[in-house]
């Protein structure tokens, strides 16, 4: 069998198991999915109509508004691209190097260059789709603005493909090349150096804009020029979000020049170069590079058996104490569960790093709010930029939830029976992983709330009602992803990222995404009287509108809350879940 058609019976047999899938959903969860369907189908609408809403505010500005609409145009696609790549590498490693399947398949007579391919294919497919989903609202927004022309959308969508394609097989022949070539010393190494010349050039950077804007001033046009300056990076000429985005621009423009050719042109080229170097990657370098990981992981092990072997004792005591401590605190059951979800998740590269890269963004974009806060002298506009800012926490937050906290109870998998039988009862564990969860994320998020407060120099009650508010949040998100978690799990998945992909991680994020906005709307209502030039900011907990915002908040944080754990707990009684064991 040649590796084209072990390809095509790869593709076929994982097309029938998606068929499979898809038809058992629709018979036995049609409301669910009409659910699903309707949130989507809003979540379209609602996105479109904000995109249009904001280009055309961008066109209205004078002298200005083209050049920033276009410059957004590729700060999206880059963002874009950078996620993707992300997204590709962590998916990729886990499916190519972790997964029992990808085992599977290497012990049968199927090419090492079809499987590298394949899970390559596989994890772009899965990393791919939400941005796609993502960017059509905004391409058919920016359509309505600029008024191209019907073949504006067929070319549009024919260039994605090659933008997707170069941006996975990027993402996939880094990932062999580090695992094959690289020790994780060396990686961390290399990483630690990253981070910090990150770091200096970031102090350097803020230090001279101060220095700039004290000595010169903060004017409108020394304004607009440092967002040009700081958005040079994505207009890069050697990058493909760059080529996309012309090419996007170009068609929109009046007069198509050769010109509007050139960069649809580098992406069908780099597309096919990029295949050509994933194949011949997949071919030379995907087995050793899994042997290397596969013998790496063996000499840690035997490293750490060593070293516990030399210093069992303390080890042990140390071990025991720490176990001690939460056993006091939760019981011993509770406090060995506990245990291992940590070690488990420091123990796992693919968790934590995303985890740490988001909230050290979020830091980092939370410190830099500072300079904001020196060029808006109404209080009202430094209330409404925290206000953004909790949204953008709080989308953050569901982010993590449903990336990490819903894949929870399902990584499980078919080791779900010792728990079964264990003295500790199938209820408490979610119990634990939702407290768990609630613990780490509430705090992370809590923590960056009150700097971006403290920053922008807000009152201190002002600094605890948001804090306060992205807790509640917090209390919300995470109930719904350990609920959902249950109600939807997939036992025979190791890869999170996959069980993150399916109907009930996309069902809790729309749910995560629509809780937000609500419980934003509500607390926006409860403060409105703010935004009132007669009106007194202090009273505002005094007033009905207040009182009614407050308390519809609380209530619908309580009901998110209890709901999914409750419905989580009759399953669990039913042992429904335990069938398929």
């Amino acid at each position: 069998m040649t590796e084209s058609a072990q390809l095509g019976l790869l593709f076929r047999v994982h097309r029938r198991m998606l068929a499979v899938r898809c038809g058992k959903l629709l018979r036995e969860s049609r409301l669910m999915a009409a659910a699903l369907a309707a949130f989507l189908v809003g979540y379209a609408v609602a996105a479109y109509l904000l995109f249009s809403r904001g280009l055309a505010y961008f066109g209205k500005i004078p002298a200005a508004g083209s050049l920033l609409t276009d410059r957004l145009i590729y700060i999206i696609f880059f963002c874009f691209l950078m996620m993707l790549a992300f997204s590709v590498g962590v998916t990729g490693y886990i499916a190519l190097y972790r997964s029992r399947d990808t085992r599977w398949l290497l012990s049968l007579p199927v090419s090492h260059r079809v499987i590298f391919l394949w899970k390559t294919i596989e994890a772009a497919l899965f990393s791919s789709w939400g941005l796609v989903f993502i960017t059509a609202p905004l391409l058919l927004a920016f359509a309505r603005v600029r008024h191209p022309g019907a073949a504006f959308y067929a070319k549009t969508g024919l260039a994605l493909i090659p933008f997707l394609i170069i941006t996975s097989t990027v993402a996939a022949v880094f990932l062999v090349t580090a695992v094959r070539w690289f020790s994780r010393r060396q990686i961390w190494i290399g990483a630690g150096v990253v981070a910090v010349i990150f770091v200096v050039w970031s102090v350097n950077t803020v230090s001279r804009e101060r220095e700039l804007t004290e000595r010169t001033g903060l004017s409108a046009a020394l304004t607009f020029q440092q967002v040009l300056r700081h958005t040079e990076m994505s207009v890069n000429r050697f990058s493909p979000s760059t080529w996309l985005a012309g090419s996007v621009l170009d068609w929109t423009r009046p007069k198509r020049t050769v010109r509007s050719w050139l960069y649809p042109s580098l992406l069908a080229s780099y597309a096919l170069m990029g295949g050509l170097a994933t194949a011949w990657a997949g071919r030379y370098w995907y087995y050793d590079s899994w042997n290397r990981s596969v013998q790496a992981a063996a000499i840690a092990a035997r490293r750490s058996s060593r070293r516990a072997g030399l210093s069992r004792a303390g080890e042990l005591t140390r071990a025991m104490r720490a176990s001690g401590i939460l056993a006091a605190i939760l019981g011993r059951p509770l406090a060995a569960v506990t245990r291992k979800d940590a070690l488990t998740f420091r123990r796992e590269p693919g968790q934590w790093v995303q985890f740490v890269v988001v909230f050290g963004l979020l830091a980092l974009y939370a410190t830099g709010l500072r300079r904001l806060n020196q060029h808006l002298d109404d209080p009202r506009d430094l209330f409404l930029v925290a206000y953004l800012n909790l949204a953008v926490c709080a989308l953050a937050l569901s982010t993590l939830t449903t990336r990490f906290v819903f894949p929870q109870f399902s990584l499980e998998g078919r080791r779900l029976w010792i728990l079964a039988m264990s003295p500790l009862r199938l209820p408490r564990v979610v119990l634990q992983k939702f407290f768990l969860s609630l613990l780490f994320t509430s705090a992370a998020a809590g923590t960056v709330v009150a700097i971006s407060g403290n920053t922008l120099e807000l009152p201190p009650a002002d600094v605890g009602y948001f804090t306060g508010a992205v807790l509640l949040l917090s209390l919300g998100l995470n109930a719904m992803a350990v609920g959902f978690g249950v109600l939807f799990p997939n036992l025979e998945e190791s890869n999170a990222a996959k069980i993150v992909s399916g109907f009930g991680g996309t069902l809790c994020l729309v749910s995560s995404f629509v809780f937000i906005t609500t419980i934003l709307l509500l607390l926006t209502y409860a403060r409105l009287n703010f935004f009132d030039a007669d009106a007194e900011p202090e009273t505002w907990l005094h007033t009905s509108r207040g009182r009614i915002g407050v308390g519809l908040a609380l209530l619908l944080s309580l009901a998110v809350t209890v709901a999914p754990l409750i419905f989580a707990m009759k399953r669990l009684k039913r042992l429904e879940i335990l069938g398929n064991l």
